[in-house]
């Protein structure tokens, strides 16, 4: 189950209220739903911000069937933590268990929630301000299945991961100040984490010139990450603005603008997506083993097929863990985590066929309703854009 340390890390209460807190994780984590929730019940009434703490106590709300109780309690966290990224698993489970979420308009809908990587939830402006041609390629050098591109923030180059599960731009700070820009001042204002772990690390937000080749987003938001490791992230914030075509035998991305009368043809086969606003999702339909189900597409899950939030996801998915199965280490924004790693006999994703396909469960999930992710090795030998507009993914064989 989860690591904690992380979530409990500020929590600021008196002594029964850290002792009650405690005594909930560990129901929680022993599955003692029923306990853990009354215990949460209790530590909310001396700490009613403590969002982390209301997220759990929904989980549990949700495993025991109260489902309205539940759906209160992930409001809640919305609303007392907006825009971070605990309150963007809220919303991700909200969607799916209350079909009137969005039109109570209880949430901004410019309030974006996060990745892949699931990083924290980013701002994301309606309108493009994207300066440039109307399209234009920019190559890309590949690390292992990583698509890396050299872009400027205020002028200074750093190599960036193309990332079609993060919500927005993330940098490490660390990595911020090597290239000569100014990381923000003062105590982190919000926290995130990552797919390979439960760990949570502190962000700052700032407002940045941004470019891509010859595109340059003069006011790109841009998280930053407390982080000494290099895994910058260019995601959705900037790259949902274009009609993006990745040829992969060519090292190549061609983006254009979308609406523009430089947007590509259909060509080749056509898989359609759903674009979540919460968290700037792309969400395709696929089957393992001939069970259907729906996944997040993700080039930034570059160590295996399928990444799995937990074994307990995998195997409602059709891919269970088999016995004895060895575990890998993966390494994300918010640090390294465990995984169990092996294969599963067959994937199919619109015309895409995987046979033998390397998935990954790790073992600290805790992403309430998100799906699992899907990674760049699934399109190996494909060309594809992502067509915004009309929501799909247009796919060439190469």
């Amino acid at each position: 189950m989860l690591s904690l340390a992380g979530l409990l890390t500020n929590s600021v209460a008196p002594a029964f209220g850290a002792n009650k807190v405690q005594e909930a994780y560990a129901h929680y984590q022993a599955h003692r739903f029923k306990e853990a929730s009354a215990a949460f019940d209790l530590y909310l009434q001396t700490s009613p911000r403590d969002a982390n703490a209301m997220y759990y106590d929904a989980l549990c709300n949700q495993q025991i069937g109260n489902m309205s109780r539940a759906r209160s309690l992930y409001r809640q966290v919305v609303q007392t933590s907006p825009g971070s990224q605990i309150a963007s698993y809220a919303e991700s489970v909200l969607v799916k268990l209350d079909p009137s979420y969005h039109s109570t308009g209880a949430v901004s809908r410019g309030s974006q929630s996060v990745t892949s990587s699931s990083i924290t939830s980013v701002t994301s402006r309606s309108e493009s301000t994207i300066q440039g041609p109307d399209q234009a390629n920019v190559y890309y050098k590949a690390q292992g299945k990583r698509m890396m591109l050299t872009v400027e923030i205020n002028g200074h180059p750093v190599e960036m991961m193309l990332d079609t599960g993060a919500p927005g731009i993330c940098i490490g700070r660390h990595e911020l100040a090597s290239i000569g820009v100014r990381p923000p001042d003062g105590e982190a204002t919000g926290s995130t984490g990552g797919s390979s772990n439960a760990d949570r690390i502190g962000t700052w937000r700032m407002t940045a010139a941004v470019k891509v080749g010859p595109f340059i987003d003069p006011k790109a938001d841009i998280q930053v990450m407390d982080s000494e490791d290099g895994h910058a992230l260019l995601g959705q914030t900037f790259v949902k603005h274009f009609e993006y075509q990745v040829d992969q035998s060519a090292k190549c991305i061609r983006f254009t603008k979308k609406g523009s009368l430089a947007s590509s043809q259909s060509q080749g086969y056509s898989l359609p997506f759903t674009f979540r606003e919460a968290g700037n999702r792309i969400i395709v339909e696929g089957e393992i083993n001939g069970r259907k189900n729906k996944f997040m597409m993700d080039t930034g899950n570059s160590g295996s097929g399928i990444a799995f939030h937990s074994p307990e996801q995998a195997a409602k998915y059709g891919a269970p863990v088999p016995d004895g199965c060895p575990t890998g280490t993966f390494t994300g924004v918010s640090g390294s985590g465990s995984a169990y790693v092996y294969t599963i006999n067959h994937l199919r994703i619109g015309p895409i066929d995987c046979n033998d396909l390397s998935v990954a469960a790790h073992m600290g999930g805790g992403f309430g309703g998100e799906e699992p992710l899907l990674g760049h090795q699934v399109f190996d030998g494909w060309q594809y854009t992502v067509d915004y507009d009309k929501k799909v993914i247009h796919l060439l064989r190469r």
